[in-house]
């Protein structure tokens, strides 16, 4: 059995939602995330976001 990463491209902003489904499902993934500040007209917000626009990492096995 080998492992092997593969990418899912997905919709942009929707990466931190696939990848909590996918982990529902059972399947191992891997979405880094960083955390930046973002400011509004009346506001600064500290706000998590992935490393990779669109894109979730996802662990397969291979049979051979």
């Amino acid at each position: 059995m080998e492992r092997h990463w593969l990418v899912i491209y997905t919709k942009p902003r929707s990466e931190k939602k696939v990848s909590q489904r996918l982990k529902e499902m059972g399947i191992m993934i891997f979405c880094p995330t960083v955390t930046t500040v973002r400011q509004w007209s009346d506001r600064k917000k500290k706000v998590e976001v992935p490393l990779f626009n669109s894109y979730v990492f996802v662990l397969s096995l291979i049979h051979i």
